[in-house]
């Protein structure tokens, strides 16, 4: 029977990356008008009077923002694949855009002991999208926040005609398996245990910008300032 007559189409012709993609849309404006609600409900004034209320839905407003940032960047990943993916290519300065990432990281720092600080990008300017990069180094915080033993640095500096972001911390490092000559491995982990996405995305993002025969990259090293993981998003 065809679909005309209220079957399904078979399985095997439907193209499941647009689906996925489709998906993942909706998914993203449930999550949105949740998150609302979320933020409706901490405006009560009984949630004000209980601060266990009060970190509670703090905590779940944090969560669906980290859910709703990896959605996004498979949705990102979608459409580079697909080169539907158009780059918001501007000039930024590099210290506005550390600041707004700091802003963004400081409620999380409430039920975290770490301690975060910002240095560097005062007169520093480069040309790329300003949402890819700061969805980068909110990953790399975010990361360094859960393996850090306390302190966690975000830096910029300029290199070889443009920027280099850092994201430090102290903690262990990166195990030995992530680094091979200091660049991201660009493949995801489907067996293990998670699948790197945040990384993936990142390289494959920075990839994007691209200037006079150079590209963007990302690189893991052990040691830097705070001898522990060292994150670097170097953009041309």
């Amino acid at each position: 029977m065809s679909s005309s007559k209220g079957q399904p189409e078979p399985l095997a012709t439907l193209d499941f990356a647009s689906l996925f993609a489709s998906s993942i849309h909706e998914i993203k404006n449930q999550l949105f008008l949740l998150l609302s609600a979320v933020e409706q409900v901490s405006q009560e004034d009984w949630v004000r009077e209980h601060v266990s209320a009060q970190a509670a839905l703090n905590r779940l407003d944090q969560g669906g923002a980290q859910i709703s940032q990896k959605l996004a960047r498979l949705l990102g990943l979608y459409r580079i694949s697909k080169g539907h993916y158009q780059l918001d290519i501007a000039y930024h300065e590099a210290a506005e855009l550390l600041q707004d990432v700091e802003l963004e990281i400081r409620p999380l720092l409430g039920d975290n002991s770490a301690k975060l600080s910002v240095e560097g990008g005062e007169e520093l300017y480069g040309f790329f999208d300003r949402e890819i990069v700061r969805g980068i180094l909110l990953n790399a915080v975010h990361n360094a926040l859960r393996f850090c033993a306390g302190k966690v640095r975000i830096s910029v500096v300029g290199e070889d005609g443009g920027l280099c972001f850092l994201v430090e911390d102290d903690g262990p490092g990166f195990p030995s398996e992530m680094l091979a000559d200091g660049a991201v491995q660009t493949k995801l982990d489907l067996q293990g245990g998670g699948t790197g996405l945040g990384l993936y995305f990142s390289a494959t993002a920075a990839a994007l910008h691209s200037k006079q025969g150079r590209t963007g990259l990302v690189r893991l090293q052990n040691g830097g300032a705070l001898n522990g993981a060292s994150f670097a998003l170097y953009l041309p």
